[in-house]
């Protein structure tokens, strides 16, 4: 039985029922209507909880450690509520000794500088070279004189040398902000030398944004802005050509490497580095269907080129934990290959022959996974990488630290606290400062040396004014999945002066794909501005349910093809969390998300209308065959698994119960407006009510960092949920 549906009169618990109520509780109160006056304080402290405002309440989040060019010293910067203090801390000998000292002196600026190279120009780090395009041709800008020399002739619109493709580059909004565009290159370490692309866009669907608003103009005259696109069921995607220019001779030499797709970023999928010496190039194009990868070296001088290893063919797709240049390391110029994989069902590192392409040994194991390269000690032959879940009492989701030899002996933790791990290291690899928090925990800062050993503790964050203002501390939580047996895990973000004796209404702030986690793991880590709305009377409840990252590959291969399972585990927590606490109203239950989290939202209402009184659902990827390519990697491709692109939101539109406001900026080039608009469409043919918001002149990653769009969100949740009278008279401040 639920707390709030205990029928208990009295106002003190019977002594007999203390222990069965040690679990559901005495009757929460539901939280009464607030007066205009507090609804409009709530309000005004909700716009001081944003991103972009919060941190003038805490101090000491972050740490910028200054290394000395000897290595002999650290200083940094450390501010708090009553003032700036620098510090330097000593490495020499035993280490440790910390002594205030004088802020640096301003960068001399003196000097006679070299001309200033154009916004348009990708300067080598020699300060010799620069690289442009013009009219769909790549140049070389001598830095010295400025001299331009035209390096290639035959390029054409839609086929142009050195610039990303439009989706990558985000080419409206790029219009749209009036910035120069560089062209895409990685330097060789001497800087004489552009390693590059061509993507061939000809004859692609040219996908039509209209511009309603022309910032500056007087009489503002919409027009249309045409972007490249590939569908997921396209026969052509963004594959790059990977050519090199010496710059010294302007010579071109085409890398025989099979083109790799060029998709959410303008890094080739799979990365691309250098060799130290400068004469190789690697790359590691993927298949189409995203189930294998293969490792390539090219002679930077011929272009000619060799497979050196190959991961896959994976059952479903490489959905890789890690960011994706850090899926091959060169060590010792390419004479060995430290290459990710999860082919034993976790995520781990391995170690090649860069020569025979051969398997030397496994360099982690186990039933965890790797999150990440923090360093790399080839003399020493020692592998410091970030992980999870390796240590049983711990989060699985917290990031440590530790290294391990090259052939897979010695072992270490480096950062036993149960918390997660953000590392720099010192340039020469002795030291490291290790910054660790958790949701409820602020940040610790310390130093430490590389086998793990703690040097000196370099601050805590102050979040001293936040504890006056009556900040309440999120609370990090793990329910079981709808399967009853998997552990999920989760954050609560609660209001200020938060009364555990009152019932408040539930948001769960969704994402959904299988490619990212939502759930906030450091001290003010945020989503979806969460801990903002929560201050307006909301618990606000993120959870990664089954089929999403930093676990086991089977378990992300559970929402492959299909968000449906994460649903049910959504669903679950909200059950069991509503049992475990009395403060949690389950009768009041709201959802809110942003791109896979606007389908997500609308998906949740549709599929557990129930459940799901109110949503609000922004940029919604609501029919994934009008995504972009790349949606093949959570999707397969639509002519082999056509069940994995139906059915969209669209054909369950008749099934809307609740309040549901969709939203969408009106130039985003990521998901296109149309996608809601068609929503819209679904929803008006089904006799369904809902609400619409059309930012005119934002875009996909801005859409949240508007205060007039964070005010639409929390007006809507606290009219439809909460049943009170927003007041009119508050100004959302938006970024500075």
């Amino acid at each position: 039985m639920r707390a709030n549906t205990l029928h208990i009169r009295s106002a003190v618990c019977l002594v007999a029922t203390v222990a069965a109520l040690a679990i559901t509780g005495c009757a929460s109160k539901k939280d009464e209507h607030a007066s205009a006056e507090q609804l409009k304080q709530r309000y005004e402290r909700a716009t001081q909880y944003l991103p972009w405002t919060i941190n003038k309440h805490v101090f000491g989040t972050t740490i910028d450690p200054q290394w000395s060019a000897d290595g002999n010293s650290v200083r940094y910067e450390w501010v708090t509520a009553s003032g700036t203090t620098n510090y330097q801390v000593d490495l020499t000998g035993e280490g440790g000794r910390r002594s205030v000292i004088e802020p640096p002196a301003p960068a001399d600026q003196s000097a006679k500088s070299k001309p200033a190279a154009g916004d348009d120009v990708l300067v080598a780090p020699n300060g010799r070279w620069g690289a442009k395009v013009v009219d769909n041709n790549l140049y070389r800008v001598d830095l010295s004189t400025g001299q331009q020399t035209q390096l290639t002739s035959d390029g054409v619109d839609d086929y142009v040398y050195g610039l990303a493709p439009d989706w990558a580059s985000a080419s409206l909004t790029t219009r749209l902000a009036n910035k120069a565009v560089r062209p895409f290159g990685i330097w060789s370490p001497d800087g004489d030398k552009l390693l590059t692309y061509r993507v061939d866009e000809r004859g692609m669907y040219k996908l039509p944004h209209v511009v309603p608003l022309v910032p500056g103009a007087k009489h503002q005259v919409p027009y249309v802005h045409f972007q490249n696109t590939s569908w997921p069921s396209s026969d052509k995607r963004q594959e790059a050509e990977l050519m090199v220019f010496d710059m010294r001779t302007g010579k071109r030499i085409n890398l025989a490497i099979p083109k790799p797709g060029v998709g959410y970023s303008p890094t080739p999928e799979g990365g691309l580095r250098w060799s130290v010496d400068g004469t190789k190039i690697f790359a590691a194009p993927e298949t189409r269907d995203f189930r294998s990868i293969t490792l390539y070296e090219a002679d930077a001088a011929t272009g000619r080129a060799r497979a050196i290893v190959t991961d896959g063919p994976a059952a479903t797709a490489l959905q890789p934990d890690i960011d994706q240049g850090e899926r091959f390391l060169p060590l010792n110029n390419g004479a060995e290959f430290i290459v990710y994989s999860e082919r034993s069902d976790w995520g781990h590192y391995y170690l090649y022959d860069g020569k025979t392409g051969a398997l030397k040994n496994a360099i982690t194991a186990g039933e965890w996974t790797v999150h990440g390269v923090a360093n790399i000690d080839e003399e020493g032959r020692w592998l410091y990488f970030l992980a999870g879940g390796r240590e049983s009492e711990h989060d699985p989701y917290y990031s440590h630290l530790y290294r391990v030899r090259f052939d897979g002996t010695e072992l270490a933790l480096l950062t036993p606290e149960n918390a997660h791990h953000e590392v720099k290291f010192s340039p020469d690899g002795r030291f490291f400062v290790d910054t660790y928090s958790t949701v409820s925990e602020p940040q610790v800062h310390v130093l430490r040396t590389n086998s793990g050993a703690d040097v000196v503790e370099l601050g805590h964050a102050d979040t001293s004014r936040l504890q006056e203002q009556g900040w309440t501390m999120p609370r990090r939580f793990s329910t079981k999945a709808a399967d009853g047996k998997t552990d999920i895990y989760g954050v609560l973000f609660l209001p200020r002066d938060f009364d555990e004796k009152q019932s408040y209404p539930l948001i769960d702030a969704t994402y959904g794909a299988n490619f990212r986690i939502q759930t906030p793991r450091s001290f003010l880590q945020d989503r979806q501005n969460a801990i903002a709305l929560a201050q307006l009377g909301f618990v606000v409840m993120c959870v990664d349910g089954r089929g999403t990252p930093l676990r086991s590959q089977s378990m992300q291969d559970l929402g492959w093809g299909t968000w449906d399972l994460n649903l049910e585990d959504h669903v679950a927590a909200i059950e069991q969390l509503a049992k475990q606490h009395r403060f949690i109203d389950i009768d009041r239950v709201g959802v809110y998300g942003h791109s896979a989290g606007g389908f997500s939202t609308v998906h949740a209402m549709l599929e557990k209308p129930d459940l799901f009184k109110v949503g609000v659902a922004s940029a919604g990827s609501h029919d994934f065959d009008l995504f972009v390519y790349p949606v093949n990697r959570e999707r397969g491709l639509p002519k082999e698994y056509p069940e994995h692109f139906e059915p969209t939101n669209y054909q369950h539109a008749d099934r809307l119960k609740g309040k549901l406001m969709l939203g969408h900026g009106y130039v985003d080039d990521n998901v296109h407006v149309g996608i809601t608009l068609q929503m819209a469409d679904a929803l008006i043919r089904a006799n369904k009510d809902f609400d619409l918001f059309i930012h005119p002149s934002v875009n996909h990653q801005n859409f949240y960092r508007t205060g007039f769009t964070n005010r639409k969100i929390w007006n809507y949740f606290v009219e439809n949920l909460r049943h009170e009278t927003p007041p009119t008279d508050i100004r959302v401040p938006d970024p500075q």
